[in-house]
């Protein structure tokens, strides 16, 4: 028995009808040096109080407020308010991943190289990996009044869903949010919180998902190809710099095989851990065109990927495209 049970229960057993404010002000009086507070001293009663019956311990687990035999009121642990995705599971087959589009300040020649190429190998799914849309428009950057066009963003960016599903007609297609799809999500919340939660303002019912088939995927939400691959935007790690390159950047903060763009460079970093395992990380290109006006001096690259997933195995390709060829 600890010193704390020796000197509460023989208190419990003598004054069965002491509220524990009274008992616990009458043991810290007469014993304060076992005690860091009253505060501790009244804990020490009620766990124990708690244990002398399950009648009470059931009553806690079931409600966040109840009040105990002695009129004191106990508190249960509050119920949590998160709300976790489930993962994204990549269907299995071979999939081309185009990820920072950037509609309508995408590049002509690099898409279309990269969709020639899609043509040739007829992969079984289209992944959009965000920043499919720039939503120039809306973003809290300082921009021209005379080309801010949502109208044209949204539209434009529609034709090229409709255009995808078209040329593509048994593919799955999905469609991950990144950063800049989330400016919509934070325009709504600054300028018109009313609209929140109205389905008519969604952005996949804006886009026409279900028109066009589209899969939908939160902008913080992973996508697993199957155990061994993870696939994010890029945004969703916190302060993800790339002082050598992107692909390391993953590495380092992921500890897994992962592919990312957003950052609009093609690189690759592989590690081998102490057990023979080893760790890949892609970062992918854009196609976004390469001098826009609040960076026109970059060191971007165009390129894409692609994943050929079987079971739990995967092999990528990760290409780079200069001056519409790929290389």
């Amino acid at each position: 028995m600890s010193i704390v049970d020796a000197i509460v229960r023989p208190y419990l057993e003598k004054y069965p009808d002491h509220s524990t404010r009274a008992m616990a002000s009458l043991i810290y009086k007469e014993h304060s040096d076992h005690f860091s507070t009253e505060e501790h001293c009244r804990s020490a009663i009620r766990y124990r109080r708690g244990k002398s019956g399950s009648k009470n311990k059931k009553a806690a687990k079931n409600t966040e407020s109840l009040v105990d035999s002695t009129g004191e009121r106990s508190v249960a642990m509050p119920k949590s308010m998160a709300k976790p995705r489930p993962e994204y599971k990549l269907p299995e087959g071979l999939t081309v991943v185009l990820s920072d589009i950037h509609i309508p300040y995408h590049d002509m020649k690099a898409l279309e190289a990269a969709l020639d190429y899609t043509d040739a190998i007829e992969p079984d799914n289209i992944l959009l990996n965000g920043d499919t849309i720039d939503f120039y428009a809306i973003s809290r950057w300082d921009k021209d009044p005379e080309v801010r066009n949502l109208p044209a963003e949204l539209t434009k960016t529609r034709a090229l869903l409709m255009h995808l599903r078209q040329r593509y007609p048994n593919a799955v297609i999905i469609w991950k949010n990144g950063n800049h799809e989330e400016r919509w999500e934070k325009y709504l919340w600054h300028k018109a919180p009313e609209l929140c939660g109205v389905s008519d303002f969604e952005l996949r019912n804006i886009l026409r998902f279900d028109q066009y088939e589209i899969d939908f995927v939160h902008s913080r939400q992973r996508i697993k190809a199957g155990k061994n691959l993870t696939i994010l935007h890029g945004h969703e790690i916190p302060g993800a710099f790339d002082p050598v390159n992107f692909a390391r950047t993953l590495c380092m903060k992921l500890k897994v095989c992962a592919m990312a763009g957003h950052k609009h460079k093609t690189s690759e970093h592989t590690e081998k851990t102490a057990d023979d395992k080893y760790i890949t990380c892609w970062s992918t290109g854009c196609f976004e065109e390469m001098h826009p006006e609040y960076m026109p001096l970059n060191n971007w690259g165009h390129g894409f990927a692609t994943i050929d997933l079987k079971g739990n195995k995967f092999k990528v390709r990760n290409m780079r495209i200069i001056d519409g060829e790929i290389v």
